[in-house]
Protein backbone atom coordinates (compact mmCIF):
# COMPACT_ATOMS: atom_id res chain seq x y z
CA UNK A 1 0.00 0.00 0.00
CA UNK A 2 2.71 2.32 0.95
CA UNK A 3 4.37 2.09 -2.89
CA UNK A 4 1.13 2.62 -4.47
CA UNK A 5 0.81 6.15 -2.28
CA UNK A 6 3.87 7.10 -2.81
CA UNK A 7 3.96 6.76 -6.39
CA UNK A 8 0.89 8.48 -6.90
CA UNK A 9 2.05 11.17 -4.30
CA UNK A 10 5.16 11.86 -6.32
CA UNK A 11 3.40 11.44 -9.97
CA UNK A 12 0.41 14.03 -8.07
CA UNK A 13 3.38 16.49 -7.67
CA UNK A 14 5.20 16.51 -10.81
CA UNK A 15 1.72 16.72 -12.32
CA UNK A 16 1.24 19.79 -10.77
CA UNK A 17 4.99 21.45 -10.98
CA UNK A 18 4.19 21.25 -14.65
CA UNK A 19 2.61 24.40 -14.56
CA UNK A 20 5.00 26.52 -13.63
CA UNK A 21 7.08 24.74 -15.98
CA UNK A 22 4.90 25.35 -18.47
CA UNK A 23 4.95 28.90 -17.84
CA UNK A 24 8.72 29.05 -17.98
CA UNK A 25 9.14 27.74 -21.09
CA UNK A 26 6.74 29.95 -22.64
CA UNK A 27 8.65 32.68 -21.20
CA UNK A 28 12.26 31.57 -22.65
CA UNK A 29 10.08 30.69 -26.21
CA UNK A 30 8.79 34.77 -26.09
CA UNK A 31 12.16 35.72 -25.40
CA UNK A 32 13.91 33.47 -28.33
CA UNK A 33 15.87 31.38 -25.65
CA UNK A 34 14.52 28.13 -26.47
CA UNK A 35 17.67 26.10 -28.12
CA UNK A 36 15.40 23.14 -29.48
CA UNK A 37 17.05 19.84 -30.87
CA UNK A 38 19.57 19.56 -33.28
CA UNK A 39 16.92 16.83 -34.91
CA UNK A 40 14.08 19.70 -35.40
CA UNK A 41 15.72 20.99 -38.57
CA UNK A 42 17.48 18.97 -41.31
CA UNK A 43 20.56 21.06 -41.49
CA UNK A 44 20.77 20.02 -37.47
CA UNK A 45 20.05 16.38 -38.48
CA UNK A 46 23.15 16.71 -41.43
CA UNK A 47 25.59 17.97 -39.32
CA UNK A 48 25.07 15.10 -36.41
CA UNK A 49 25.36 12.86 -38.83
CA UNK A 50 28.36 14.04 -40.43
CA UNK A 51 30.03 14.69 -36.87
CA UNK A 52 28.67 11.15 -35.67
CA UNK A 53 27.66 8.97 -38.09
CA UNK A 54 24.38 7.00 -38.19
CA UNK A 55 25.01 5.67 -35.00
CA UNK A 56 25.29 8.99 -33.01
CA UNK A 57 21.65 9.86 -34.85
CA UNK A 58 20.22 7.11 -33.48
CA UNK A 59 21.74 7.80 -30.07
CA UNK A 60 20.04 11.16 -30.30
CA UNK A 61 16.69 10.22 -31.39
CA UNK A 62 16.82 7.70 -28.55
CA UNK A 63 17.59 9.94 -25.94
CA UNK A 64 14.48 12.26 -27.31
CA UNK A 65 11.98 9.48 -27.25
CA UNK A 66 13.44 8.20 -23.70
CA UNK A 67 13.75 12.37 -22.13
CA UNK A 68 9.73 12.44 -23.50
CA UNK A 69 8.80 10.18 -21.50
CA UNK A 70 10.73 10.75 -17.87
CA UNK A 71 10.07 13.95 -18.18
CA UNK A 72 7.24 15.99 -16.38
CA UNK A 73 3.13 15.03 -17.09
CA UNK A 74 4.57 11.36 -19.12
CA UNK A 75 6.53 11.11 -16.30
CA UNK A 76 3.82 11.41 -13.57
CA UNK A 77 1.89 8.93 -16.05
CA UNK A 78 4.93 6.37 -16.02
CA UNK A 79 4.91 6.70 -12.15
CA UNK A 80 1.51 5.68 -11.57
CA UNK A 81 1.60 2.69 -13.74
CA UNK A 82 4.84 1.33 -12.50
CA UNK A 83 3.50 2.30 -8.95
CA UNK A 84 0.46 0.14 -9.84
CA UNK A 85 2.16 -2.55 -11.00
CA UNK A 86 4.45 -3.11 -8.23
CA UNK A 87 1.51 -2.74 -5.83
CA UNK A 88 -0.32 -5.47 -7.67
CA UNK A 89 2.84 -7.54 -7.61
CA UNK A 90 2.85 -7.63 -4.07
CA UNK A 91 -0.66 -7.72 -3.12
CA UNK A 92 -0.52 -11.08 -5.91
CA UNK A 93 2.46 -12.46 -4.03
CA UNK A 94 1.43 -11.49 -0.86
CA UNK A 95 -1.95 -13.48 -1.30
CA UNK A 96 -0.09 -16.75 -2.27
CA UNK A 97 2.03 -17.08 0.19
CA UNK A 98 1.32 -19.84 2.03
CA UNK A 99 2.04 -19.75 6.36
Amino acid sequence: MVILLAGYAGAAMIWRAQDRLDAEKASLEANGMDSGSPLDSRRGTQQLENQFGKMGLLMESTGEFVSKWTHRRPLARVLIVLSSASAVGCFFFAGRRRY
